[in-house]
């Protein structure tokens, strides 16, 4: 009997998902671990390997299409197996609308979600074969250290600075890199992660009235806690607190008294959150994930900074999982530390509000009847005006500059 290859459930609230890029074509042979798959929730790529070593066959899944989770989306077919046409269990191709239990279907071969694999019987990380891909390298020419013969990010890293002295030339790049033109242009495909952002913001814009409300505030109080709380920190060993970290957990804090935008859109309803879980947009080879610190309303800000930087580590390292990535109800960006002034963020639906954050930079400003200089950085809150009030905003920016201005009253 052919094995099914289902469409499996990678998040604890996923009941749908989309193929974004398919690693084997019709008859292909696989081994059990190899990559066959990428999948992709509204959170999140993930790669997923072969359950069985035999021909893949009767590939039903089409890319970017949304279909079930437990929907079986190919066979493979065991050494001496004829190619026949399966009796599909239930509706192969179901789609969204089709089905909403087979997640509970009769326990097909679930795949594996990617640890370690490679398209053609290698064994590779999920990292070492996208940094070869975005290098255009042969990952064959490469040798594996890790168990198994694995070829690791170390490894990769060390043969591409060993190329120049190699035979680079035999390192073929991939059939469909995208070719430059005669004026020197070219055009690059979106990457699933890409897609995925392009698809959400698009959505926001097009579904979510944006209204802005920008505050300068004076960050002098906010400079001097960091500066205190680096080296109690240090002391404590915990990581020194970035001043994203500390935003965070003032705006943490604040949110409490302003549920609405603690908020989000359901339908023609707004649901307001009781856990205050604060998305950090970050970028990672040029895409944008937002890693999500859970119930930021309950963290000291020793707690808060460990969890950042177990967070921003995971994210380097690309072991989060679709679950630490989304399901956000506040999103703060932070874009100061690139010398940006201000900016306007697009909201991450079905997020109510998210909070754009500009540099800190020494400014001119009237202090009891003087003209003093001040650091001082912009904020700028987005909000959806179907669920937040133009007032509702600008008391959350009240507080919001009350507390950044005082820092110390609220942790």
């Amino acid at each position: 009997m052919p094995i099914e290859v289902i469409l499996p459930k990678v998040d604890m609230d996923m009941e749908t998902g989309t193929i974004e890029a398919w690693h084997v074509k019709e008859g292909d042979r696989v081994r059990q671990g190899d990559t066959i798959f990428e999948i992709g929730t509204n959170k999140a790529v993930m790669e997923v390997e072969a359950p069985a070593t035999g021909a893949i066959r009767n590939i039903k899944a089409q890319i970017g299409v949304p279909i079930s989770v437990g929907t079986p989306v190919a066979w493979i077919y065991l050494d001496g197996e004829a190619a026949t046409t399966p009796s599909e269990p239930a509706a192969a191709a179901a789609t969204v609308a089709a089905a909403t239990s087979v997640s509970k279907t009769e326990a097909p071969a679930a795949p594996v979600i990617a640890a370690a694999a490679s398209p053609s019987g290698l064994r590779a990380t999920p990292l070492a074969r996208r940094i070869a891909r975005q290098n255009g390298l042969d990952l064959r020419t490469v040798g594996g250290t890790g168990p198994r013969g694995r070829i690791g990010e170390a490894d990769v890293k060390r043969h591409m600075e060993q190329r120049p002295r190699c035979a680079a030339a035999q390192e073929a790049r991939p059939a469909t890199a995208p070719s430059a033109t005669a004026s020197g242009d070219r055009l690059q495909p979106f990457s699933a992660i890409r897609r995925i952002v392009a698809n959400r913001l698009s959505e926001s814009m097009r579904t979510a009235p944006h209204f802005y409300l920008t505050s300068e505030i004076e960050m002098s109080a906010a400079r001097d806690l960091l500066g205190r709380l680096a080296r109690r920190h240090e002391r404590i060993g915990a990581p020194k607190p970035s001043l994203t970290v500390l935003i965070a957990r003032v705006a943490a804090r604040i949110l409490r008294d302003h549920p609405v935008i603690n908020a989000s859109t359901e339908g023609e309803a707004t649901r307001f959150h009781e856990r205050i879980d604060i998305g950090i947009a970050m970028e990672r080879d040029g895409d944008l994930v937002v890693p999500v610190l859970r119930d930021a309303g309950g963290m000291d800000i020793p707690a808060m900074a460990r969890e950042f930087a177990r967070l921003r580590e995971g994210m380097a390292k690309r072991t989060l999982t679709p679950a630490e990535l989304g399901g956000g109800t506040f999103t703060i960006s932070n874009l100061g530390m690139y010398g940006v002034d201000s900016f306007t963020a697009i909201i991450n639906p079905p997020q109510g509000a998210i909070l754009a954050v500009g540099r800190t930079i020494d400014k001119p400003v009237g202090r009891g009847g003087e003209i003093v200089l001040r650091p001082m950085a912009s904020f700028t809150l987005s909000s959806d005006h179907r669920i937040v009030d133009g007032v509702a905003a600008a008391r959350f920016m009240v507080d919001l500059r009350e507390a950044l201005e005082n820092p110390e009253l609220l942790l």
